[in-house]
């Protein structure tokens, strides 16, 4: 199994992770882990068939893409999921004003969470990374677009900060 794994939430760029995957004419490598919502993998499925059905039709050149093993991580948001032996919680935020992405907060001794794709977050992922939530957190990584001005899915710097 490969060492590397991803938790997903938002798809686009994803077939770019061959770029960290061994180079095999035949595409016989150990897959890179994928933990995705099972909305996540239904996007996944529309805009990346070819990287969820590997199965070649006859006749078929074998192009080199991400080999990917998928992992449904379950819809309830409270619920942690174990990868590669760290535990991750599930933090939903809001990509646009419709559309839920997960950022996630990991670590025993050191709390960090990783946000990123969010212009805005629901109440409770905004207590869990307070100062008052979870307990404090050591590290918060988070999206920041641009310098200046806004954007209406991801923060800038003034609202990141």
């Amino acid at each position: 199994m490969s060492c590397w794994v991803f938790v997903l939430c938002l798809v686009l760029g994803l077939d770019d992770i061959r770029v960290v995957q061994p180079h095999s004419p035949t595409n016989d490598i150990d897959p890179t882990v994928i933990y995705l919502t099972q909305y996540a993998m239904d996007s996944v499925a529309s805009k990346f068939p070819y990287l969820v059905w590997k199965k070649l039709r006859e006749g078929q050149e074998v192009r080199q893409v991400a080999q990917l093993d998928w992992r449904i991580i379950e819809d309830d948001y409270d619920k942690p999921f174990v990868a590669s032996g760290l535990k991750f919680v599930p933090l939903p935020v809001m990509h646009g004003e419709d559309y839920i992405c997960l950022g996630f907060l990991f670590g025993e001794k050191s709390k960090v969470a990783y946000i990123s794709d969010v212009p805005r977050f629901p109440s409770n992922t905004e207590y869990v990374i307070s100062k008052s939530g979870s307990g404090q957190l050591d590290l918060l990584i988070m999206d920041c677009l641009y310098k200046k001005g806004s954007h209406n899915v991801h923060l800038c710097l003034p609202q990141s900060m």
